[in-house]
């Protein structure tokens, strides 16, 4: 086990160095000022990865790629395609587009993904036991898309359209999901339309330093575009970061809420491998949620950081005081591999809650 272990995450460490590599080749075009819409080059990328997270375990797939060059003064476009089977037998098809189309005025971003993921539900509320865990699989296709048009050198705004349809299988018995106590044990098609919103003033989309981030989406689902349940959902994210001390500070605060009566599967869930590391994802979950992150990156030597973070937050079934009341807390230490030039890392974070400890190795920085 422990060489399938490490092959498994050299690959994934090769594997994203050659992925940040047309992202380093479009920089270099955008900063020669002679090039035109007859010079974009296009690269095709076919590699191997490997990630580790507590719902996942182990997990390994490959990565197909296209990435398209641009103009100077205009974004690079790409299409990727990630298979991935994980060590708990979740196996998952997604392709994420990023288009730049009419002159780079609108940007055509999101996801298509099928996936037949084996997981475990805690019931809903923010104190629920260990106890409560029941296990299910959940088979479902899933399209997330956003075409925004530019409106400031920053700002981008337009049209998100989500649609999720799948089954439930393999329901613990006698559980909730098996007595279909929660809204969404027999699966379903749930479909919503909205609006969303990015700001994106980072001087780097991998490691940034200085600069910040802003993102906010309202989706509206149903029955009369196909839903079965009738309920809304807003996001929140914002990020900020700056050099001190020879290194960077980042912080975060996303908040996300459901209005009506939304599935179990789309409720806001607490945890996972880029908010509130250190909790499994979907410990906790319910109607609203929010969390507030710091994280410290400092250069140690060679192509190495190090990092230190900690996270507070909470799910509750309103807006109100308790949601403030007795919240959960993570800390934890990592450290970074620089793979390529323009900031792509390798990531390896240790992180420990109340529920225990918890590891994470993937590529990219949790935000």
């Amino acid at each position: 086990m422990r060489r399938i272990v490490l092959m498994l995450l050299v690959a994934g460490l090769l594997g994203g160095a050659a992925q940040g590599q047309p992202a380093d080749t479009t920089d270099r075009s955008a900063a020669d000022t002679s090039a035109t819409a007859d010079e974009q080059t296009a690269d095709w990328l076919l590699l191997p990865f490997a990630s580790y997270a507590p719902a996942t375990k182990i997990a390994g797939g490959l990565v197909v790629g296209y990435y398209r060059s641009a103009p100077p003064g205009r974004s690079p476009s790409s299409v990727e395609l990630t298979l991935q089977g994980t060590q708990r037998r979740q196996f998952t098809a997604q392709i994420e587009p990023e288009l730049y189309v009419s002159e780079g005025r609108w940007r055509v971003q999101g996801e298509l993904l099928a996936t037949t993921f084996p997981n475990v539900f805690y019931d809903i509320g923010g104190d629920t036991p260990r106890a409560a865990e029941e296990s299910y699989t959940a088979r479902y296709g899933r399209i997330d898309l956003a075409a925004q048009r530019r409106l400031g050198p920053n700002l981008r705004v337009g049209p998100r359209l989500f649609v999720r349809a799948g089954t439930i299988t393999d329901p613990e018995e006698g559980g909730l999901i098996d007595q279909g106590l929660v809204p969404g044990a027999n699966g379903g098609v749930n479909a919503g339309v909205g609006l969303s919103a990015l700001w994106d003033a980072r001087n780097n989309i991998y490691y940034p330093t200085t600069g910040a981030y802003a993102e906010a989406a309202a989706t509206w689902h149903s029955a009369v575009w196909g839903s079965d349940y009738t309920f809304g959902r807003l996001t929140a994210d914002l990020r900020g970061y700056r050099s001190a001390g020879g290194g960077v500070v980042a912080a975060q605060a996303y908040a996300e809420a459901t209005l009506g009566q939304a599935p179990f599967q789309l409720l806001p869930l607490l945890g996972g491998a880029d908010r509130m590391r250190g909790y499994r994802e979907g410990r906790f979950r319910d109607d609203v949620y929010w969390t507030l992150q710091a994280e410290y990156r400092l250069p140690l030597f060679w192509r190495l950081k190090g990092t230190v973070f900690a996270s507070v937050g909470e799910v509750g079934p309103r807006v109100g005081a308790d949601l403030f009341d007795e919240v959960e807390a993570a800390v934890g230490a990592g450290g970074r591999f620089r793979l390529t030039e323009d900031g792509v890392h390798g990531r390896l974070d240790v992180a420990y809650s109340r529920t225990g400890v918890e590891l994470y190795i993937s590529l990219g920085e949790a935000f």
